[in-house]
């Protein structure tokens, strides 16, 4: 992987090059919250439906965390947000 938050999310398209959902870097994760708070995500990933999620784990890096939101009815964010890794 190379450095950089905006090369992290190019990096994930390129090994997830037909990923039918949404990918982007940087996301404020409040809105996903029920009290709006926290700060962004390296990378969101908002799979299309539970085939592109598979296909997407399927060729993302050991390396990188994965945290599920959900609904955001139990979730806390810190102000700093949630690195990949």
């Amino acid at each position: 992987m190379t450095g950089g938050r905006a090369s992290l999310v190019d990096d994930l398209r390129a090994r997830a090059p037909d990923l039918r959902g949404r990918l982007a870097a940087e996301v404020a994760l409040a809105p996903f919250t029920w009290f709006r708070v926290g700060g962004p995500a390296e990378a969101l990933v908002s799979p299309a439906d539970e085939d592109d999620l598979a296909y997407f784990l399927t060729n993302l890096p050991r390396e990188i965390s994965v945290t599920v939101i959900g609904v955001g009815s139990n979730l806390i964010v810190r102000d700093g947000g949630i690195r990949a890794w």
